[in-house]
């Protein structure tokens, strides 16, 4: 059984400049460099201190991966609580969410370098990045404005556009101009949303009836 360090206070504060350490060195490097060994000495601790934290390199990058994925729903979250309706939460909730990612300093040095070691995490069929999406569409929406059916396929179609977005940049959407994410949204996402309320499909049903 892993030894874990004696007082949570310091545990929990130790944790922290371990991630804040991994980090940085991901900033730089991408995660070519992300031994243990530069990790302690980003951290400014000893290997033996740190191996009490995290067992191993896959372990820490789990850890530094799930932290900054709660730390970027949470940014967006910050957002989307500043709108009371629906159809604003989402434009800007989205545009929000892009601009996180495409200026994440390790995101971006990572995507460049070996962009392989966070597939598992953003495109795997079980992504941990999709089942948080699904997560966070089911508290941004209540019924009237998503049905529960619809809000599985719409988190995903969210985040396979979010992914496509990032990790194939550029294209004609222009979606780095100051606007661009808002008018991506309200482009692409506002019209797949109304589609999936209750009124539209009870109204698309009559016409086809």
């Amino acid at each position: 059984m892993k030894r874990r360090p004696a007082t949570s206070a310091y545990s929990a504060d130790t944790r922290e400049r371990i991630l804040a350490g991994a980090l940085q060195l991901a900033a730089i490097t991408g995660l070519r460099k992300f031994s243990m060994e530069e990790i302690a000495r980003q951290a400014k601790i000893g290997r033996a201190t740190l191996y009490l934290y995290f067992k191993g390199r896959d372990a820490l990058i789990s850890a530094l991966v799930q932290s900054e994925l709660a730390r970027y729903f949470a940014g967006i979250q910050e957002v989307v609580d500043q709108y009371e309706d629906s159809e604003d939460r989402l434009v800007h909730g989205f545009a929000q969410a892009y601009r996180l990612l495409r200026h994440h300093p390790a995101l971006t040095t990572v995507l460049r370098v070996n962009p392989e070691v966070l597939l598992p995490y953003l495109i795997a069929e079980d992504s941990m990045a999709l089942n948080l999406s699904r997560g966070f569409v089911d508290s941004t929406f209540d019924h009237e404005d998503l049905p529960q059916a619809a809000r599985a396929p719409f988190a995903e179609y969210l985040s396979r556009a979010i992914h496509s977005l990032i990790l194939i940049p550029g294209g004609a959407v222009n979606i780095d101009a100051p606007d661009g994410p808002e008018n991506y949204a309200r482009t692409f996402l506002l019209p797949v949303l109304r589609s999936m309320r209750p009124e539209f499909v009870e109204a698309q049903t009559e016409l086809n009836t």
